[in-house]
């Protein structure tokens, strides 16, 4: 064995020699940036080694191209290839370093969608019974005492009552504790708890949004129909990769690796209900029902179905119907066994029950005009309803908006750009939570690009000019931030002594071109379906940009870089996390769920690998500025 000391922190933990570092680092349960899911080919999980540590283990020729010779010199390794034979130091930079801290959601109130008035319809009932104890003269059973006790306080007739044999082993002891007093639990005509005393005001459900990125948990009182409280952290599968793909990789090795990534889904809901129940003083078994929304890949991670035939042609799910089981049949979910548990229908492989949740937010079956809505996440999801049709496609933009593969790119966490503006003079940038700068996230990405494009220091194709080719009016102190490489040139955001790691931060000519294709993707997305609805841009009438990367971009800059069609700002809005709350409405709504299975089968799936004029498409929209 071997002692290994990580730093920021100093944890000590003891692992054989030979361990790989991303191994230890995961035992050590400490997550870093892994955007590959651990195959070298991102070059994210830099970390520094202490020199003895490394004795036995060269350079694989995967480190050879991903680190320079300087950071080679200073030690670093990626985490993902380096074996570990000796005692070792290894310290992580913070910009690698994965902060999983839960943190408070502040929505933003959609004033544009405030028309909608939705109706809870609460799905739990809770009755407080008080038997008269059994005698000689009557010696019904306590479930017909219990059930006629029910028809009388629920004013009902007669119902036929169904109660699972482990709940109703509790009832005897339970009745004979309390003087024949306790609280009944229903789900319709079901009951799922029987409680000692009155708890009758006490009844709560959870929605959760499974993010691919970030997962985000709502607790709601069914006694009032409104949030409590709410809470969200980084999806802990992204050790396994950043992107859906490579975690369907990993999953589909075998069943231990489907049933890990499973574990570590739920382990992480368990995290955040049980968060937000110390949070707010309420006890886990007074939650009685969870929505849970997803995309389909999440969907299927939580309970546990194959996934390996999403990644590849024809891209066939193993399910696309609702899910409505108990909370016993995800296991070690924290919540009483018999909570009802609902996951929503997805449409296809790339088009999940998230969107679903979406639509049901947005109220889409109620609008009678041409609804453009595009949900800007790892992959973009791509939504158009004309006239009493709805078309969806899923655009396969990698995730180069949420920094991944970018070479400054990071999350939108601490450290990170989130606002650039240039102009011919200077450079002004903003960083989350006012620290040095780290790396670039995705709308600090797009603030970017388009800033230079308005100068003309981008061409339409993608290519960063050279210092000589900067139009008049140019200031040598931007000039001189372009910088010449030897086939191709990179912009200087943040000189090395004022970055958070003593590293430059750069855009580079690759960067611009993964986000080309990014946007190529979406944009070519929007053209497909719009030729399906055979609508114009001009036949828009609103475009909606979901998810929490679209309430972040600006839209001027969105359309500078023809993200989306050319059309009015006015027409444009934010709609932040509608996932997450149209999982609340669905939580408080069994009409919800059932518009969510109507919509499912109404919309029509465009797979845009399938249309013959996609590739066409998809490179002319690559393109900058393409109707200007």
């Amino acid at each position: 064995m071997i002692e290994i000391t990580i730093n920021p922190g100093a944890k000590i933990i003891n692992v054989p020699s030979g361990t790989l570092l991303l191994d230890v680092l995961k035992q050590a349960k400490i997550s870093i940036v892994t955007t590959c899911g651990g195959q070298g080919s991102c070059g994210k999980c830099r970390v520094k080694v202490s020199s003895t540590a490394i004795k036995g283990s060269l350079l694989n020729l995967t480190e050879k191209k991903q680190l320079s010779e300087e950071e080679i010199k200073e030690g670093f390794r990626l985490a993902c290839q380096c074996h570990l034979y000796h005692n070792s130091t290894i310290t992580i930079p913070s910009s690698v370093l994965m902060r999983n801290n839960n943190s408070k959601i502040e929505e933003k109130s959609i004033s544009h969608l405030s028309h909608y008035e939705f109706k809870p319809v609460i799905p739990i009932k809770k009755y407080f019974l008080r038997l008269n104890p059994p005698t000689l003269k009557n010696q019904s059973s306590d479930w017909t005492r219990i059930k006629d006790e029910l028809n009388r306080v629920a004013k009902i007739k007669k119902e036929r009552w169904f109660i699972a044999p482990d709940i109703l082993g509790n009832v005897s002891q339970l009745l004979r504790d309390n003087n024949y007093g306790m609280t009944i639990v229903l789900y319709k005509n079901e009951v799922i708890s029987v409680e000692p005393g009155n708890t009758s005001k006490e009844m709560y459900g959870v929605a959760f949004d499974i993010g691919t990125t970030t997962i985000a948990g709502y607790l709601i009182d069914f006694s009032t129909g409104k949030q409590i409280v709410a809470e969200a952290g980084s999806n802990p599968q992204y050790i396994y990769g950043d992107d859906v793909i490579s975690r369907v990789g990993f999953a589909g090795k075998n069943a231990t690796n489907r049933n890990i990534i499973q574990q570590e889904l739920i382990s992480f809901l368990n995290q955040i209900i049980t968060s937000l129940s110390r949070k707010t003083g309420i006890n886990l078994s007074r939650i009685y029902f969870a929505v849970l929304v997803g995309n389909t890949a999440m969907h299927h991670f939580l309970w546990s179905l194959p996934t390996e035939s999403l990644a590849f042609s024809p891209y066939i799910p193993v399910l696309t119907d609702e899910i409505f089981k108990e909370a016993r049949d995800l296991p070690d979910l924290c919540l009483i066994p018999h909570a009802k548990v609902y996951s929503t229908p997805n449409v296809s492989a790339y088009i999940g029950g998230d969107i679903i949740a979406d639509l049901i937010d947005i109220n889409i079956w109620g609008k009678n005009n041409n609804i453009l809505m595009v949900d800007l996440g790892t992959n973009g999801e791509i939504v158009l309803k004309g006239d009493d049709k709805i078309w969806a496609c899923s655009a396969a933009a990698g995730p180069a908006f949420e920094g991944a593969r970018i070479s400054s790119g990071m999350r939108a966490i601490r450290g990170a750009i989130d606002r650039i503006i240039i102009t011919e003079h200077k450079i002004r940038y903003q960083v989350i939570e006012q620290t040095r700068a780290a790396g670039l996230c995705g709308s600090g990405i797009i603030d970017l690009i388009a800033s230079l494009l308005k100068l003309q220091l981008i061409k339409s194709d993608g290519r960063l000019v050279n210092q000589e080719e900067c139009p008049k009016g140019i200031s040598e102190q931007i000039k001189e931030r372009i910088v010449k490489e030897c086939k191709s040139n990179k912009f200087l955001i943040v000189p090395k002594e004022q970055s958070a790691e003593g590293k430059p931060i750069f855009l580079t000519q690759k960067d611009i071109r993964e986000v080309q294709l990014a946007k190529g993707a979406v944009r070519a997305g929007i053209s497909i379906l719009l030729e399906q609805a055979r609508l114009k841009k001009d036949d828009i009438d609103e475009v909606l940009l979901a998810g929490s990367f679209g309430s972040l971009l600006d839209k001027d800059n969105t359309l500078a870089i023809g993200l989306i069609p050319h059309i009015s700002s006015e027409k444009i809005f934010s709609i932040g996390n509608a996932a997450g709350r149209g999982a609340i409405k669905l939580l408080l709504s069994e009409d919800m769920r059932n518009m969510a299975e109507s919509l499912s089968q109404k919309v029509h799936y465009v797979e845009l690998s399938a249309q013959h004029s996609f590739s066409e498409t998809f490179t002319k929209s690559m393109i900058f500025n393409l109707e200007r």
